[in-house]
């Protein structure tokens, strides 16, 4: 299922550029790497910089699978 997810997100564009977590080829990592060098140019720039960072790691444990999977089964029969 993991896969077919996966496929039908890459396919379809359903996941934005900047979702680094999810994506093939695309980490944590690299997010940290682009954030970190996008303030770095805005500093070098003279602006001010500012960030609010939220934790969601625990939001994501409250989440439904079952109802998840069952939302994505039945937009994928409407477009079948």
């Amino acid at each position: 299922m993991y896969i077919q997810l996966c496929e039908h997100s890459s396919k379809n564009n359903i996941l934005v550029e900047e979702q680094f977590g999810f994506r093939t080829k695309s980490t944590t990592n690299k997010t940290t790497y682009k954030r970190t060098n996008e303030i770095l140019k805005a500093l070098n720039n003279k602006f001010i910089v500012g960030g609010i960072f939220c934790d969601l790691e625990k939001a994501f444990d409250c989440i439904n699978q079952v109802l998840i999977i069952y939302i994505w089964i039945l937009r994928h029969k409407r477009k079948s």
